[in-house]
């Protein structure tokens, strides 16, 4: 019988795979692109309200992304047996210039600024699940990444 604590693995599952290099965002990083994108806005947090359907800073650049993060919270859900009627609000928060943690961080480990994604899923009845893990990132830039071509 499902449980709504499976969301703090679905939480865990969410953040690991954001940080990953399989997170895809037109052939790219989607977290130097992110980066890429607090920079020019300038701010050090973007946050995906999944349930709510909007980014924070407002744009529609990334509705693509925000899409596929939204699946796998469904597709999780759904191999659990947990009604997605439970989850009132799941949010993903990137935050970029973050201080150096030794926790999400490995000095020296990789090249750019550190940075953390925490995701945030909280149930009907108000318990919150979360999850925070952090990389270190570079500002997107095309001459310098593999672009991943389209299948």
């Amino acid at each position: 019988m499902a449980r709504r604590s499976q969301f703090r693995g679905i939480a865990h599952n969410l953040v690991q795979w954001s940080l990953s290099r399989n997170n895809d965002y037109l052939g790219y990083w989607a977290i130097g692109q992110l980066y890429s994108f607090a920079i020019q806005k300038n701010c050090q947090e973007i946050t995906f309200n999944i349930i709510e359907n909007c980014i924070y800073p407002d744009t529609h650049e990334f509705f693509e992304l925000h899409t596929s993060y939204f699946n796998i919270i469904t597709n999780n859900a759904h191999k659990n047996g947990i009604w997605m009627a439970w989850l009132k609000e799941a949010k993903i928060i990137f935050k970029f210039d973050a201080e150096y943690q030794d926790k999400y961080h490995f000095f020296g480990s990789a090249l750019g600024k550190p940075m953390t994604c925490t995701v945030e899923l909280t149930t009907e009845l108000g318990k919150k699940y979360s999850f925070t893990s952090g990389c270190n990132t570079r500002p997107h830039d095309p001459k310098r990444e593999y672009c991943r071509s389209a299948l």
